[in-house]
């Protein structure tokens, strides 16, 4: 791949948060630790550095981690391009002993990092992943001024029409 022919816009960067992002990103997270249930979440910048997190994070070292995403989220991003399967929003599934680990993209500038109980159903913390990440990436391209103008979180009438959706593009094809 020839780097000198790319435009330094193409590389990301990372996202410029106000007041107002963090506190709707904290509500989004927040829901996400209720409704999937996840044990723990951070959301990263895309070169790495911990924006938030929700859930018992122990002993994680929440900067290493969040390096560590990033690289791991480049390198999938990569395959993915190389292999023309890249689509926005992808997800990578790693199945521990008694958890389940979701790395997805949040928008073009977030990471977000979920663990989950391996009792929890993969699909519906999957539809719920891309679902936060559908928002956070929302909340972070809004202005401050139009944070109140966005539909955020996982009510339960959201859920019914996300289910919905899901089933009947089973049948659909």
């Amino acid at each position: 791949m020839n780097l000198e022919s790319r435009n330094p816009s193409d590389f990301p960067v990372d996202v410029i948060l106000y007041p107002g992002h963090d506190k709707a990103i904290r509500q989004v997270l927040s829901e996400l630790a209720q409704k999937c249930p996840a044990t723990f979440i951070l959301l990263a910048g895309v070169s790495g550095q911990p924006i938030a997190y929700e859930g018992e994070k122990g002993g994680t070292n929440l900067s290493a981690l969040g390096a560590l995403l990033a690289g791991d989220l480049a390198a999938s991003q990569e395959m993915a391009r190389q292999t023309d399967q890249y689509q926005s929003y992808q997800l990578i599934l790693r199945e521990g002993k008694q958890s389940t680990i979701f790395l997805s993209e949040a928008g073009p500038y977030m990471i977000l990092f979920a663990r989950v109980d391996r009792e929890v159903p993969l699909g519906w913390a999957r539809m719920l992943i891309v679902e936060t990440c559908r928002q956070l990436a929302d909340i972070a391209s809004a202005r401050p001024d139009e944070l109140t103008s966005l539909e955020l979180g996982l009510h339960d009438e959201n859920l019914s029409s996300l289910i919905g959706d899901k089933l009947d593009s089973i049948w659909s094809g």
